[in-house]
């Protein structure tokens, strides 16, 4: 093993250690996110640099493998997340979950229930 490779690993390995500290106290889940894409990418690396050090092509699939359940994951993880931010109504201010397949009304709800027999007041 060079002197490059143990650098490169050492900066890997405290890299990934600082991203733990992130995943672990990421205030939202979208810093959570982001801090597991990077480790991802942190274990592809350090995969990447053990296989230039052995140099062998054998793990190849294995980063091909890596690279791509990183890239979906991270891609249904956020679409999910971002589902969820959409599915708000906020017409008036106060927000309310609406289901995708609810019927779309131009009528908004303001929680208090009117009496259908009185009159309207005069405005």
């Amino acid at each position: 093993m060079t002197a490059v490779s143990l650098v490169a690993l050492a900066l890997l390995g405290s890299a990934a250690a600082l991203v733990l500290v992130g995943l672990f106290r990421g205030p939202t889940n979208l810093d959570r996110i982001i801090a597991a894409e990077i480790l991802m990418v942190i274990v592809v690396a350090g995969v990447a640099t053990h296989s230039a050090v052995q140099r062998t092509a054998t793990n190849l699939t294995l980063l091909l493998v890596l690279g791509l359940v990183g890239f979906v994951g991270g891609v249904a993880v956020t679409r999910f997340m971002s589902r969820d931010a959409d599915d708000l109504d906020v017409d008036d201010g106060a927000a309310r979950a609406v289901h995708p397949t609810a019927p779309i009304d131009d009528t908004t709800d303001t929680g208090s229930q009117a009496d259908p027999t009185e009159p309207e007041a005069p405005r």
